[in-house]
């Protein structure tokens, strides 16, 4: 996981809002968090935003890393989790405010319409939520209605900045191969207990004639004999031009040596025993799937490449004392509202509590475009997509102590 991919989960909670309860923040939102050029931001807005990403970011992946996961280096970056936010979410803010002060280079503006659908749905989030969500948050009408006009203008830039990008593509740098291999590990197997036994010589010797024997019957059906052998089946795409391969560099050799149809011999790396299938030389499916990819990685680069070029000219300084205030002291998780055909999983009271007995806050907005809501869109493109789709679901959510 990348840490840049924050970024798209923010702009996306910007217009999908759901609702959190628990203990208050004790930040001096008044403070200046950082500065641009002089132009001061100030520390409750800063905190808001850390604080809505971690509600994202809780929601997301507590389930998977636990609720201690804020103090793990969650990203592999060498540091815990809440300092690579909280680090990321202040270089959004620097970019957001760049962005805002070269508008006219791409002659971006926000339309009155849209700086009023701005105003309802900030005061809606308001309404929408209790007052511990809005203390827990940090959250004010000014510092939503900010979020929204920050996010409107970073969409509208990068609109203008991707359409500057060349579209084409040939065939010839996109062309992607397609091959089906079956991998046996030929140094190690793993007990029923975890324990992991190194295989003899004459083990490693044995399971090389037993992928030589699959490797003779699988050249009728690869699918079938390798089921027959008790062996899976994976598939694999991709370019000769590309940088870099999931794969060992000798199965790619080896594969690349096969015409359509044909089966290689077994190949042996450091780890594992292979048998490859070229099922395609040119599949025009994942060709054509290259082509967006690299159409995209191009938008990116760009994108970054003009944002690099403002910070350039420009003095961003962050109140590093203030800035450590901010602390995700609390778990936020959010709960999906079923239909009314399904169960309540969270079989609520009539008191509002859920079954744990933690006070739930109502509702919040969806602030993304409706029949009866016109709010701005979001429309940023994230690292690997190109559009951040609003959410469209309405939540519920409760804040539990760490």
């Amino acid at each position: 996981m990348k840490v840049r991919r924050l970024l798209p989960l923010l702009l996306a909670a910007a217009l999908g809002v759901s609702v959190f309860t628990g203990c208050g923040s004790s930040i001096d939102g008044n403070k200046t968090g950082a500065t641009l050029d002089g132009q001061e931001i100030s520390l409750g807005f800063m905190n808001f935003m850390a604080r809505y990403q971690q509600a994202i970011y809780d929601a997301q992946f507590s389930s998977m890393f636990g609720t201690g996961m804020w103090s793990q280096d969650v990203f592999g970056d060498g540091t815990d989790m809440q300092t690579s936010v909280k680090k990321n979410v202040a270089e959004s803010i620097e970019e957001f405010y760049l962005l805002e002060k070269h508008m006219a280079d791409y002659k971006v503006e926000i339309t009155d319409e849209e700086l009023a659908a701005m105003d309802e749905a900030a005061k809606k989030f308001m309404e929408d939520n209790s007052k511990k969500a809005i203390q827990q948050m940090g959250a004010s009408e000014e510092y939503v209605k900010e979020m929204l006009r920050l996010n409107t203008i970073q969409s509208k830039m990068r609109k203008e900045m991707d359409a500057e990008v060349d579209t084409k593509v040939s065939d010839e740098e996109a062309a992607q191969k397609t091959i089906s291999y079956v991998s046996v590990n030929s140094k190690s197997t793993t007990d029923e207990e975890g324990e992991t036994k190194e295989y003899t010589d004459e083990e490693k010797k044995n399971i090389e004639e037993q992928v030589k024997a699959f490797q003779k019957s699988a050249k009728d059906d690869f699918k079938k004999a390798a089921e027959d052998a008790g062996y899976e089946v994976s598939e694999y795409s991709y370019g000769e031009k590309d940088e870099s391969y999931t794969l060992d560099d000798a199965v790619i050799e080896a594969a690349n040596k096969l015409k359509e149809g044909q089966i290689s011999k077994v190949i042996t790396t450091d780890e594992n025993f292979y048998v490859v299938r070229m099922d395609s030389t040119f599949d025009k499916e994942k060709t054509e799937s290259k082509k967006e990819s690299i159409v995209q990685e191009r938008k990116n680069d760009h994108y970054k490449e003009v944002c690099d070029k403002y910070k350039e000219d420009i003095k961003f300084e962050l109140n590093e004392k203030e800035w450590a205030k901010v602390k995700f002291d609390d778990l936020f998780t959010i709960k999906q509202e079923t239909s009314e055909e399904n169960t309540d999983t969270s079989e609520e009271g009539s008191d509002g509590e859920d079954a744990s007995g933690n006070e739930e806050g109502s509702d919040a907005n969806n602030t993304s475009d409706s029949e009866e809501n016109s709010d701005a869109k979001d429309t940023s493109d994230s690292e690997e997509n190109s559009d951040t789709t609003d959410n469209k679901d309405e939540s519920e959510a409760s804040s539990d102590q760490k």
